[in-house]
């Protein structure tokens, strides 16, 4: 177990954000604030997440890992212990950015700070091993935020978060940092195996555009999905349950995406087309179909969707890049950016006249114009010089 201690921060970081924001839903709802201003807040706090990501990523890459990374669990922990005392509209409005502070400080810093780390298996198997914990950190948050949601008292999550967060920063402090000699080197094996510069960029491009909508897509489940349910009358467990069963199928994907046989899927364009097409399905069917046996399936194949576009976009971030604090950073906002616009625009359709279901449509459309834009992009490339 020694040996995966470094990627526990993952998973306790996850846990720690999955929490806030899940709960952050079921508090909205509890304060009797609309949809919208639920969005809205969440967009707030992922448009600071998106604006810092790059810009922290450089800064790791100049000052070090293990700074930045200390200062991103302690912002952490004091929003999830100012969240309860906030009441109003304004003192929510204050508080929740500080939490995309916090991710924005975090994910690029940690996910560069991995992919230097020497000793432990290949950049494949550091990225799925990184997959496995996060997923388990993103899945366990809003299932025990479901279950400790109480009608009364909503906030005990938040301070389950806040006791992540601090743990979480133990857990950094007593993994040896990385040596600069022991950085991978230009000359390393990433390099030789990568695929032509143009070809690189290209499917960088259509795998970030991919995680877009899929993160769009995800930010409206995982946001605005929970006050939506309650709204609806479906417990707040039934929804934990469903994003266990999501969770669990977007580990079995990354699994899978780790081993020798899936890297003949690493720069194809139809395992990626074929995922979102999946989706398309899966999201029609919630916002079209009543809650029960059609959710549970649709939830599971957004789990493996979500993993196909998430381990393209980061992993053809980080293969063969030098500059691998910068390059995460620009992963971490493309994502952080369907975050931001996935919830407002989905808080707002479940406040008009189009009804609760109307954001899972939504989503079905955003993943089909995303995806034929990444079919565009791919046959202009090929017929310029072949990819």
């Amino acid at each position: 177990m020694r040996k995966y201690g470094a990627y526990l921060p993952a998973l306790l970081m996850d846990a720690c954000i999955s929490s806030i924001l899940t709960n952050a839903a079921f508090y909205i709802n509890y304060l009797h604030f609309s949809s919208t201003f639920l969005g809205t807040l969440t967009a707030i706090s992922t448009g600071v997440f998106v604006l810092l990501a790059i810009p922290f990523g450089r800064l790791s890459d100049k000052i070090g890992r293990p700074h930045v990374l200390t200062l991103a669990c302690f912002s952490l922990a004091a929003v999830s212990i100012l969240l309860p005392f906030c009441t109003r509209k304004l003192y929510l409005m204050i508080a929740f950015p500080c939490s995309g502070i916090g991710m924005a400080l975090f994910w690029p810093t940690y996910e560069a700070w991995l992919a230097e780390r020497e000793g432990d298996g290949d950049l494949i198997r550091r990225i799925t091993t990184f997959n496995l914990f996060w997923t388990v950190g993103i899945t366990i948050g809003p299932m025990i935020s479901s279950y400790l949601y109480k009608g009364t008292s909503p906030v005990l999550a938040f301070y389950l978060a806040g006791g992540f967060s601090l743990v979480n920063w133990i857990t950094l402090e007593s993994q040896t940092i990385v040596n600069r000699k022991n950085l991978r080197s230009p000359e390393h094996s990433d390099l030789n195996e990568a695929p032509p510069h143009a070809a690189h960029h290209t499917y960088l491009r259509i795998a970030r555009i991919a995680n877009f909508a899929s993160w769009f897509s995800l930010g409206i489940v995982r946001h605005i999905a929970p006050k939506l349910t309650v709204e609806s009358g479906i417990p707040a467990m039934a929804f934990g349950n469903l994003m266990l069963v999501m969770g669990t199928t977007q580990l079995i994907g990354f699994l899978w995406l780790g081993t020798n046989r899936a890297a003949q899927w690493h720069y194809r364009l139809p395992p990626l087309i074929g995922a979102q097409l999946l989706a398309i399905i899966a999201f029609l069917a919630i916002g079209l179909m009543p809650h029960g046996f059609y959710w549970t399936c649709a939830f599971a194949v957004i789990g493996l969707s979500g993993a196909v576009t998430y381990f393209s976009s980061m992993y053809y971030s980080l293969h063969a890049q030098q500059d691998k604090g910068n390059k995460s950073g620009g992963h971490e906002a493309v994502l952080g950016s369907g975050l931001l616009l996935g919830p407002l625009f989905g808080g707002m359709l479940a406040d008009s006249a189009l009804g609760v279901s109307s954001p899972y449509i939504l989503c079905a459309v955003a993943i089909g114009i995303c995806s034929l834009a990444e079919t565009i992009i791919w046959l202009r490339q090929k017929q310029m010089v072949g990819v």
